[in-house]
């Protein structure tokens, strides 16, 4: 009888059976010991603060069964305690892994409502607490989180009531005083704010930060001696607190001590020689008062204490690059990249480096990569809206801006470039509001201090310019940029005797500025001294070094009295002296067109638009002169040129409609041009003219006539204007009005274009 196939191999696993259990028992005990050995490693390495080891063993575990929970959990709270924005997404991720894993722990979930405050995601926030608080009603941590959320979103008498809820059930707790305080501080009530610090102090008469707290508060409304006492009595029980430290100095700051700020930081040096962090703190000081020297220096020497420090050695680099020390800051990020490509400080200081080497393409590339890949980082957008602003892409360099102050409001930075981009445009409220966060968040920033103030003068309110200048002043006696301000507010008010000793002034304290003299000079020329003024920059010229500015401004004054030669002269000194000076070449480009030289006038603004593709003020004067020298396709191209770099220059988009018309384009699109030029500058004859003949020719004569009327009642003297009028009342029926309007072109000029137009019509008539 033959034996069966599957018979056999019944037969033979159960002979193997024992063996493959064995060999399965002890791979399980090999992987469970395996498991082991890896968190007894990561708690021996936690225990002696060696965070990385420890995270790389919890790794380990993870790797090895990614369904640990608590693994995932460990190492979010390493990542935590490593700190950094990107060691705090990494912790997200890993807290956010655990709750997969296990939805009921209440540690992890409070730490994601935390990050999620911190985010400025307070909604997300209180859905955790919720989560918690729907099991656990009185859950601390979770009314805390839900109170603060309220807060956060500025829903502040619901967050109190959640808040006081908190207090009731723990009455000893320091931090609900505290953000108690602060929900009735944002809710403007001052009292209440002040009354509950009170109470927490009286319940902790111990607890510094209870004192810190109530030293901020004080500092807040405006009572720096009571503040002061605040933080030297929480010193005065822990010498060594650091906050405390870092509030002091930050007082004297505010109050202008800045030999005190300076002492409580060396003070903190010499007590901790083998700490960089004070060093940091000092170098962080230097630096906010435009010291960057000795910022650079100071943060060395933290370096030089701790070679490892990750911050110390980024304020070094970020110095480097401010102070253009490529050769010292190149090595430096080079060895960044080399240890982790992916490093972000690393990738940050590259594109950086990119842009001070002048290489703002590429910057742009890099910093729009790194703004992509971590969108929390609102240096990326900030140094992205650098070098779009170097590139002349405004509105980009708005954006990237705006999304850094989203990111973190506290950024004056951001704030301050923000603000002067909004003056420059002429949003003058926008303009104020980031200067004076800028100024809030250091009261120093004299930029923002200078753009505040500049736009009050733009708004006339003379008064509030004249405060922030002269506030200006008193901190910064010598800056001749105060008195030159208050120069200007005086001429804005039509004081010429006051504004002409201001600039004064200013060109005593700085002998080279070019900006009170030219003042001074349009002063007199407003008072029909012409003479007098350029004498006055002849004397000055007298007593400085020569100066492609001042030249430039002699030329502007010769030119003023018709001194070709002369005038000529002083611009060829300017371009002489500063061969990238290109007003120069533009009011030398001008000379040579009103004197009809019209091969160098060109050769003069091409050589602007050569050394600087974006200048559009030469590319506008060569589409006109094309134009008058009827030729009309390198004209158009110059205006399309002029409207691919700003879409909304008026000149170049009435220009590009005139052609249109004229030339017999396309009567829509130059109609868009021309209205976009209408949107720029409604008040322009010029344009209402060149809408007004656009619906001529579309045979819409009742809005042709509309506009056209408004054109010849601003420029009564132009023939063209009249013509135009008259040829669409006649197109309307209304003969009277057109005879009239015909008449007046002819009697202004007989040899407009469009004069035996009119003739004919009239003869008709």
């Amino acid at each position: 009888m033959r034996s069966n196939t599957n018979d056999r191999w019944k037969l033979l696993i159960l002979l193997l059976m024992p063996l493959m259990l064995a060999v399965l028992s002890c791979h399980s005990d090999s992987s469970e010991s395996q498991k082991a050995r890896h968190l007894e490693r990561a708690a021996s390495f936690l225990e002696k603060g060696q965070l990385q080891e420890a995270l790389i063993e919890y790794m380990n575990v993870a790797k090895a069964n990614p369904d640990n929970a608590d693994a995932h959990y460990q190492m979010a709270l390493i990542h935590l305690k490593l700190g950094g924005i990107v060691n705090l997404q990494k912790a997200f991720t890993e807290l956010l892994r655990t709750l997969e894993l296990n939805k009921d722990n209440r540690d992890a979930r409070l730490k994601i409502g935390e990050l999620y405050l911190v985010g400025n995601e307070p909604a997300k926030a209180r859905e955790q607490a919720d989560i918690i608080l729907a099991s656990a009603p009185q859950d601390r941590d979770a009314l805390s989180i839900r109170g603060r959320s309220l807060i956060n979103e500025r829903r502040y008498q619901e967050g109190i009531v959640e808040l006081k809820k908190l207090l009731a059930l723990d009455p000893s707790n320091p931090s609900v005083y505290i953000e108690l305080s602060r929900a009735y501080f944002f809710a403007n009530d001052r009292s209440a704010a002040e009354e509950i610090l009170r109470q927490g102090l009286a319940t902790n008469p111990s607890s510094l930060d209870l004192m810190l707290a109530t030293g901020d508060f004080h500092l807040s409304i405006g009572k720096p001696d009571q503040a002061e006492f605040m933080f030297r009595r929480v010193l005065s029980i822990a010498p060594d607190n650091e906050p405390a430290r870092l509030r002091l100095a930050h007082l004297y700051q505010l109050t202008n001590k800045l030999a005190d700020a300076e002492a409580v930081l060396q003070q903190w040096v010499s007590s901790s020689p083998q700490d960089e962090r004070p060093l940091v703190y000092l170098g962080d000081f230097f630096l906010s008062l435009g010291m960057r020297d000795k910022a650079l220096t100071t943060y060395q020497q933290a370096l030089h204490i701790n070679s490892s420090s990750a911050i110390a050695r980024d304020k070094v680099i970020s110095v480097l690059l401010d102070l253009g020390k490529v050769d010292e800051a190149e090595p430096q990020i080079k060895a960044i990249l080399a240890n982790n490509a992916r490093d972000l400080s690393g990738r940050f200081f590259n594109a950086r480096l990119s842009l001070v080497k002048g290489k703002v393409d590429e910057a742009i590339t890099l910093f729009h990569a790194l703004a992509n890949e971590e969108a929390q980082f609102a240096p990326a957008h900030y140094f992205l809206g650098l070098a779009y602003l170097r590139n002349r892409q405004l509105p980009q360099a708005r954006g990237a801006f705006s999304q850094a102050v989203q990111l973190n409001p506290a950024f004056p930075e951001a704030r301050t470039a923000l603000a002067e981009l909004f003056l420059n445009e002429g949003s003058l409220d926008l303009a104020l509001e980031h200067a004076q966060a800028a100024i809030q968040l250091n009261p120093r920033n004299v930029q923002a201090a200078f753009i505040a103030g500049d736009a009050y003068l733009r708004k006339g309110d003379f008064a509030k310019s004249r405060q922030v200048y002269k506030a200006i002043g008193q901190a910064l006696p010598k800056e001749a940029l105060v008195p030159y301000r208050l120069g200007l507010v005086a001429r804005a008010e039509k004081n010429d005797a006051q504004a002409i000793a201001l600039f004064e002034e200013a060109l005593a304290l700085r002998p080279n500025a070019i900006e009170p003299l030219a003042q001074i000079a349009a002063i007199k020329i407003s008072q029909g001294k012409l003479v007098e003024g350029r004498a006055r920059v002849l004397r000055q010229m007298a007593t400085i070094s020569q100066s492609a500015l001042h030249e430039n401004l002699l030329g502007e004054l010769w030119l003023a009295t018709n001194d070709i030669n002369q005038a000529e002269a002083a611009f060829k000194k300017a371009i002489q002296l500063d061969h990238s000076f290109l007003i120069a070449y533009l009011n030398l480009g001008h000379l040579y067109y009103q004197t009809g030289r019209i091969d160098q006038a060109i050769a003069e603004y091409e050589t602007v638009v050569d050394k600087d593709p974006y200048a559009i003020q030469a590319h506008m004067m060569l589409g006109v002169i094309h134009e008058q020298k009827q030729d009309y396709v390198q004209a158009k191209a110059r205006y399309e040129k002029i409207l691919a770099l700003n879409p909304k220059f008026a000149p170049a988009a009435n220009n590009l409609a005139w052609l249109l018309v004229e030339q017999g384009g396309n009567l829509d699109v130059a109609l868009n041009y021309a209205q976009t030029a209408r949107e720029q500058q409604p008040q322009d004859p010029a344009i209402a003219d060149t809408i007004g003949w656009l619906y001529y020719k579309k045979n819409a004569y009742v809005l042709a006539i509309s506009f056209l009327k408004e054109a010849a009642e601003k420029l009564p003297t132009n023939a063209l204007i009249h013509y135009h009028l008259g040829m669409a009342q006649y197109k309307n029926g209304d003969n009277d009005g057109a005879k009239k309007s015909l008449q007046i072109a002819l009697k202004l000029d007989r040899h407009f274009p469009g004069a035996g137009e009119a003739q004919r019509i009239l003869s008709e008539l």
